[in-house]
């Protein structure tokens, strides 16, 4: 991507946008762009004819009513297309090189991303191969579903301003679950000072972001979610709590813990660098009664997708996989052997205590023998956490297939096991629970990992720690696996200051580091399976020290990990 456009080709911009809206008493906030930098002549002329045919103030106020989505580039996106279908259909008698344009612009497109649906196809783009073939004449291969959604997103031109802004809301609301409306500021009366701040230290920074097959420029330019207001008091999503709340229930799975229990456990954990965060524990189980939008049904097609690959590849590998559970469970068995130390119980039987025998006189308690046992396996739990943020799209199918091997060779030493997977999205970080440390013949369930969202690392490991203490085991043993780059939408307040830093790159990896240091502290052994690049390897060395292991492929597992297993329980 161009880093800045020359300004040349700026004032050009400005100079067809200003010409399609026979106006040039304004500055544009949105600009358009082809890919070595030069102004479009057709997405900058729809422009024009925006501030022409509608009251402008008010599609701005919708725009910005999407700032702080998740997915806002998307959303903006999307309503770029109804508004061009609008506005084409409106001038193209008074313009007729407009339609030949429009049309060179749908072949173009369809040129550079196909003409055919692929999985691989971002929701925009499986919409707009759609909307553009439909501008060619050619046919529309969509489900009923997805075609009732295009339908109403190609907006009528026989709409004015009113009627265009409330039936974008309903369309976003109806379809996507969000209201494209800015929040009243004096709901939040504490935010004010911090929201001028922002918005002088944001004014006049445009930032450039792909749109279509080119770029797309304005003030208040959004990457879709990796920007979050500098306010603890504002939130990441223009639902309220209770709506997005129950968004991501929806999305990942209802909550193991009731509404209390949630709160309890956020005002223990949700503190210090985590303050304005919330927790979503689930099982993964859906949310009864709950109608996904075409986004979300799009997302669970694609999710189902990789979780069968994650299966088919594990089971097109059985014999090497089968090879490597069972010489990490004969790793780990020895271990347990040589290095867990016989202890002393309390019983009815054995070597008697001479001191205690006057308790089974005068208090009819019969434990007054010593007898000394060797430690086993069932003295050791052990919890494996797996990263399932967008950061490990493409290696899902070897996660989840050392993630299934490490589980079934503890399964095979009988030593409880429990695992998760955690990713965040709009301030919720969610952990994911796939088998608990009873359900022995569950380890296959592993195979729905699948990746979404950012990782808040520190708070993820917080609370795994928080759920680990409950264990039944003296001894406990925590395995993640994880490309260690940390990186959430939701900030670190400081209060010294009174400001904000981003939670990623070295602000998150201290955190995170922070957190491990604080489990082991506790008595839990922390080790870590990387899975990231090279550029990543100083930030798992900075938070797990010489406890973590690279593993290309699943031949080096039984050694690797059986090493810093064996370490690990030598040290308990």
């Amino acid at each position: 991507m161009i880093a800045e456009i020359p300004e040349l080709q700026k004032k050009r911009a400005y100079n067809i946008i200003w010409n399609a809206a026979a106006d040039y008493g304004f500055t544009p906030d949105f600009k358009f762009y082809t890919l070595d930098g030069v102004a479009d002549l057709y997405w900058n002329t729809v422009i024009g004819l925006a501030h022409k045919h509608y009251e402008y103030g008010k599609l701005k106020k919708l725009f910005q009513g999407l700032e702080a989505e998740e997915d806002a580039g998307i959303y903006e996106a999307l309503l770029w297309l109804g508004l061009e279908n609008a506005l084409v259909a409106r001038e193209q008698e008074a313009r007729p090189v407009l339609l030949s344009l429009r049309r060179d612009y749908a072949r173009q497109y369809l040129e550079r991303f196909g003409a055919d649906y692929t999985e691989d196809d971002r929701f925009y783009d499986f919409l707009a191969k759609a909307h553009y073939r439909r501008v060619l004449g050619l046919p529309v291969q969509l489900t009923r579903y997805d075609t009732a959604l295009l339908d109403e997103l190609e907006f009528s031109p026989d709409l004015d301003t009113d009627a265009l802004v409330e039936e974008a809301k309903r369309l976003l609301q109806k379809w996507f679950h969000i209201r494209a409306e800015e929040k009243a500021r004096e709901h939040h009366p504490l935010s004010l000072p911090f929201l001028h701040r922002r918005e002088e230290r944001r004014r006049g920074k445009a930032k450039l972001r792909p749109f279509g097959i080119g770029l797309a420029e304005h003030p208040h330019a959004s990457d879709g979610g990796s920007e979050m207001p500098e306010d603890p008091m504002a939130r990441p999503s223009s639902l309220t709590a209770e709506e997005l709340r129950a968004f991501i229930a929806g999305k990942y799975g209802r909550s193991v813990l009731n509404p209390e229990q949630t709160a309890a456990l956020e005002r223990r954990l949700c503190t210090g660098n985590h303050l304005n965060c919330h927790l979503h524990i689930t099982r993964g189980d859906p949310e009864p009664a709950v109608i996904q939008n075409a986004f979300e049904a799009l997302q669970k097609q694609r999710e189902a997708a990789q979780i069968a690959r994650n299966r088919a590849v594990f089971y097109q590998n059985e014999a090497r996989n089968r090879v490597a559970i069972a010489r990490l469970a004969e790793k780990i068995q020895n271990s347990v052997l040589l290095y867990l130390q016989p202890y002393t119980v309390r019983a009815n039987a054995g070597e008697l205590e001479g001191g205690r025998v006057w308790r089974m006189l005068k208090l009819d308690d019969p434990d007054v023998f010593l007898r000394h046992e060797n430690a086993n396996a069932g003295d050791v739990s052990v919890d494996i956490l797996l990263d399932a943020s967008t950061s490990q799209q493409g290696r899902l199918e070897s996660i989840s297939g050392q993630a299934c091997c490490i589980a079934e060779a503890l399964t095979r030493c009988g030593i409880p096991c429990r695992l998760m997977s955690f990713c965040s999205m709009t301030g919720y970080t969610i952990l994911r629970i796939y088998r608990d440390y009873n359900e022995v013949n569950r380890n296959e369930r592993i195979f729905d990992y699948v990746s979404n969202g950012c990782n808040r690392d520190g708070l993820a490991v917080r609370a795994v720690h928080e759920l680990m203490n409950a264990s039944p085991c003296e001894h406990r043993l925590l395995i993640i696996l994880s490309d260690v780059k940390p990186q959430d939408v939701v900030r670190i307040y400081l209060r010294d200051d009174d400001s904000f830093i981003p939670y990623e790159k070295e602000n998150g990896v201290r955190d995170t580091a922070y957190e491990v240091r604080r489990a082991r502290a506790d008595g839990i052994a922390v080790i870590c399976v990387f899975t990231g690049e090279d550029e990543d390897l100083p930030a798992a060395k900075t938070v797990y020290g010489r406890d973590f292991a690279r593993i290309q492929s699943v031949d080096q597992l039984a050694d690797t990990v059986g090493l810093l297993i064996q370490n690990q329980i030598k040290n308990l």
